[in-house]
């Protein structure tokens, strides 16, 4: 008869390697989730639809709220996106992943990412929630739950039910994380914590946000990231689309829009990849989106600036998707993922393609194809995905009226071009705009026809 060797987990292990690797931030997106997830659940949001949505903005008022908070009392969570239901938390809340009959939520992909924000963030917490029908409490100190551990039945959460609300518009949750690890005091210390939660806040969410739900930090509501696509009489965005093991796939690359100066914002091109309408990447430039991967797209240069492009992926399973469990990375040996990729690179080319021919090393010939780039201007991100596949296209480039211009280059210090810029109040103008501002005030002023 053999022997068995004990594979029983403690606690200590989830309390202190679980959460290890895990940013501040990415604890509270994964608070945020459960309560985006249950907006979903509740609202019935068709998260196929968020791409063809348009850039539809609600008032805040008539929106569902996730408020986060933080102070030196504790870490405050309170959505009202339709509360939890009993069957969750007796059955999946607390628990380390789900059981094989478990239907899965659009975001909650892993089962790991509430217990481990909350392990994470205090040693104590109270979570309560209401639907319209039920309500529960729970507060849990968890040196106390750690310090026996001697069985199954030591990892059971003590539940208390209430009862529901009457509105729908008022069921909800509320996460309150008291006695903070002195980790996360200290990452809240820094006074540029607030500014990188918002920011990440805004990537993750920004199909939901003025649309589904308002997400607020300390009071302050966090605007939607607009998604650079451009288009316009000349130019064709591309789109492809496809199916991979009930993953659907939605490809889009095109030319940006350039920003009030006439330039191309080289911080915001590159991939956006989304799953479920979570924004996992945001304006990737490397080989994890075939930068620089010689079977895919050349090198990033700061040429391309002018290239965005957008991987929607969607799944009743989200463990299907290609994402990692802090679900703001990509899983690089994902079957899906790896077909993507090869079809982001087509879909690329033809742009890259222009972008390569309006910089080439013979500036004369780059006029033609520079004033279509300068006429893309913003298009909605749902004309595109709506429209049938196809490759980027340029179709007045060809076009080549007679040559009426010269190029004029020539050194200037750059002390002195940033004198006009302050003069102007235009701090990023470029050296060629300046060229071009300072040759039209001559003509207007000493050469007046």
């Amino acid at each position: 008869m053999p022997q068995y060797a004990s594979a029983f987990p403690h606690k200590q292990f989830f309390l202190e390697m679980f959460t290890r690797d895990i940013s501040v931030e990415d604890c509270v997106l994964d608070l945020v989730d459960n309560s985006i997830d249950a907006l979903i659940r509740t609202r019935n949001i068709d998260i196929s639809n968020l791409l063809f949505e348009g850039p539809r903005r609600k008032k805040a008022a008539d929106l569902p709220s996730v408020k986060f908070c933080y102070s030196s009392d504790g870490i405050t969570l309170i959505d009202r996106c339709g509360g939890i239901p009993k069957d969750l938390v007796l059955h999946d809340v607390f628990s380390f992943g789900h059981t094989p009959d478990y239907e899965p939520g659009v975001l909650g992909a892993y089962g790991v990412g509430l217990k481990r924000a909350l392990f994470k963030l205090g040693r104590q917490f109270t979570l309560q929630s209401q639907t319209t029908t039920a309500g529960f409490r729970v507060a849990v100190d968890l040196d106390k739950w750690a310090a026996k551990d001697e069985g199954e039945e030591d990892w059971r959460i003590p539940v208390q039910f209430t009862g529901g609300v009457q509105k729908a518009r008022d069921a909800g949750t509320s996460i309150t994380i008291t006695h903070l690890r002195p980790e996360v005091v200290q990452r809240f210390s820094d006074a540029t914590t607030m500014g990188t939660l918002r920011r990440v806040i805004r990537h993750a969410y920004t199909l939901f946000l003025g649309r589904h739900v308002e997400v607020a930090v300390q009071g302050k509501p966090v605007e939607a990231l607009e998604l650079p696509i451009g288009g316009s009489s000349s130019v064709e965005p591309g789109l492809d689309t496809f199916e991979e093991n009930g993953v659907k796939v939605t490809l889009m690359a095109s030319l940006a829009p350039r920003d009030d100066e006439g330039q191309w914002e080289y911080e915001r091109s590159g991939w956006y990849v989304f799953c479920n309408g979570r924004l996992v990447i945001a304006a990737d430039r490397t080989d994890l989106t075939g930068w620089g991967v010689r079977t895919h797209l050349p090198s990033w240069h700061p040429k391309y600036a002018g290239f965005f492009g957008v991987a929607f992926f969607e799944s009743d399973k989200p463990l299907d998707l290609p994402w990692t469990t802090t679900k703001r990375g990509l899983n690089r040996e994902s079957p899906v993922y790896a077909q993507a990729k090869d079809r982001m690179a087509v879909l690329a080319r033809p742009v890259i393609s222009f972008l390569n021919r309006i910089y080439p090393s013979e500036p004369r010939q780059t006029e033609p194809g520079r004033r279509v780039a300068e006429g893309v201007k913003s298009v909605n991100i749902s004309k595109v995905a709506r429209s049938s596949p196809r490759v980027f296209s340029v179709t007045e480039e060809a076009a080549k009226p007679e040559r009426t211009t010269v190029r004029v280059q020539y050194d200037a210090d750059t002390r002195e071009l940033d004198r006009v810029r302050r003069r102007l109040g235009k701090a990023r103008l470029s050296a060629t705009k300046i060229g071009e501002h300072t040759l039209k005030y001559f003509l207007r002023h000493e050469c007046p026809r």
